[in-house]
């Protein structure tokens, strides 16, 4: 059975921080599971941080911080309000292009190619 949708909006500062966190994870080649893995976090778990699902205790937050072997300063840095806001519209971005890149997929060959 599908589990219901929550219609709670997401807390911006979660949502940066969640983002740092992928930004971080993802340039150091880890998988969403290896980085759980290396954090002592479940994978799904840690999917709904790097969404800003979670709000996290500060044990869990360190254990991640660790594990993206930076200083807690230099991560915490990340979700300075410039820095936050260049993370969430960086973010916008890769999604935005993502969805243009779906439209621009070639049509089959009996078909128009579609014009923008």
């Amino acid at each position: 059975m599908p589990r219901a949708q929550r219609n709670k909006e997401k807390n911006p500062d979660l949502v940066a921080m969640g983002l740092a966190i992928r930004q971080r994870r993802k340039a150091l080649g880890y998988s969403q599971e290896g980085f759980g893995d290396a954090c002592g976090i479940d994978r799904s778990y840690m999917g709904g941080i790097e969404r800003g699902e979670h709000n996290l205790a500060m044990v869990n937050i360190l254990k991640i911080v660790q594990a993206l072997k930076v200083n807690p300063s230099e991560f915490f840095r990340d979700l300075d309000p410039d820095r936050k806001f260049d993370l969430i519209n960086a973010e916008k971005a890769i999604k935005d292009s993502a969805k243009l890149r779906k439209l621009a997929e070639v049509e089959p060959a009996d078909r128009k190619p579609r014009t923008l």
